[in-house]
C-alpha cells in the first residue's frame, strides 16, 4: 500500500512540476534578427536581453530554423558574381556554408518535407535545395522575389518588389494571391489561424490577409517594416529597417517597442529554447522511476 502511495505522490509532483515549468517556458521564445548594417545576427530572449549570435556575415538576410534547432541564414552578398550563400548554424553559433553561388538572397523557408527554398532577388528565381544542398529551380522569371512562407497546406507564398504576392502549389504552379498598391518589398508570416501578414517596406504598414486574399491594414506608421515572425504564443514581432527597431504587437495591432538601436535589421525569426526539451526528458525519467519502484523484500525471521 505504501508503494502505491509513493507512486501517486511521485506522479503528482512530476505532473505539477511539468505544468509549472511549461507555463514558464510558454513565452520564452528566443528571437533572432539579421542586421545588414554590421553583418551580424542578433539574439534576444523574451525579456529583450540582447546578445550577438554571429558576426562577419556578408549582408545577412533571410532566417529560418529547422526541426532540429539549427538556424539557417542567407548571406545576400553584393548581388553579383554569385557571392551569396546559405549558412547553417548549430545551437552554439558554429557556422558551416550549406550552399553558395547565389545572387542577392532574400527570403528563406522550409517545407514540411525538409526542402529548403531561397529567393534570389537579382536573378528573379526561387531555388529548392535538398538536405545535401543540391539545387533545382522551383520557379523563375519572378519580379525580384523577397519574402517566402508556407501555409499549413504546403503552398508557398512569395512576394515581389512590385507588391505582388504569388501563391505556388507543390508543383511550382503559381497564381496571384494579392497585391499591395505601394511597391518596394514584402516579407511574410502566418499566424496560428492561417492569416497571412505582410510587411510592406514601401508603405510603412503591415497588411493582414485571409485565405481568399482579402487584406486589411493591421498596423501602420512605420519607417520601413521588413521582417515578420510569430512566437509560440502567436505574438507578432516586426523588424523595422528604417527605424532600427523591433516592435511587438498584440492581436489588435497595438505595438510596443521591444528593442532599438539595431543596425539595419531585416529578417526575423523565433525559436523555443532547448530547456523545453530537457524538461520533457526529465519528466520521462520521472515516469520511468514511477513505473519501476524499488521493492525491498525482508526475510521472515
Amino acid at each position: 500500500m505504501k508503494s502505491n502511495h509513493y507512486q501517486l505522490r511521485t506522479a503528482l509532483v512530476a505532473v505539477t512540476t511539468l505544468a509549472l515549468l511549461a507555463s514558464g517556458l510558454a513565452h520564452a521564445d528566443n528571437i533572432y534578427v539579421s542586421c545588414i548594417g554590421n553583418g551580424t545576427i542578433v539574439k534576444f530572449d523574451s525579456s529583450g536581453n540582447k546578445s550577438v549570435f554571429a558576426t562577419g556575415l556578408n549582408n545577412p538576410t533571410g532566417l529560418v530554423f529547422d526541426s532540429k534547432g539549427n538556424l539557417w541564414a542567407n548571406e545576400g552578398g553584393t548581388g553579383r558574381n554569385g557571392d551569396g550563400a546559405i549558412d547553417k548554424f548549430d545551437s552554439t553559433g558554429n557556422k558551416s556554408v550549406f550552399a553558395s553561388g547565389f545572387n542577392s538572397l532574400q527570403g528563406l523557408a522550409f517545407d514540411s518535407s525538409g526542402y529548403l527554398y531561397a529567393a534570389s532577388w537579382t536573378d528573379g528565381t526561387i531555388t529548392k535545395l535538398d538536405s545535401s544542398g543540391n539545387k533545382t529551380t522551383f520557379t523563375s522569371g519572378f519580379s525580384h522575389p523577397e519574402g517566402l512562407a508556407f501555409d499549413s497546406g504546403g503552398n508557398l507564398y512569395a512576394s515581389s518588389y512590385d507588391g505582388t504576392i504569388m501563391k505556388f502549389d507543390s508543383s511550382g504552379k503559381g497564381s496571384v494571391f494579392a497585391s499591395i498598391s505601394v511597391p518596394l518589398g514584402l516579407s511574410f508570416a502566418f499566424d496560428n489561424s492561417g492569416y497571412l501578414y505582410a510587411a510592406s517596406y514601401g508603405s510603412g504598414t503591415i497588411q493582414k490577409f485571409d485565405s481568399s486574399g482579402h487584406g486589411i491594414t493591421f498596423a501602420s506608421g512605420f519607417h520601413n517594416p521588413y521582417g515578420l515572425a510569430f512566437d509560440s504564443s502567436n505574438t507578432l514581432y516586426m523588424a523595422d529597417q528604417g527605424g532600427a527597431t523591433i516592435t511587438k504587437f498584440d492581436s489588435s495591432g497595438n505595438g510596443i517597442l521591444f528593442a532599438s538601436g539595431l543596425s539595419s535589421p531585416t529578417f526575423i525569426t523565433t525559436q523555443i529554447p532547448e530547456p523545453a526539451t530537457l524538461l520533457l526528458l526529465g519528466f520521462g525519467a520521472a515516469m520511468v522511476r514511477l513505473r519501476s519502484p524499488q521493492v525491498v523484500v525482508r526475510k521472515q525471521k
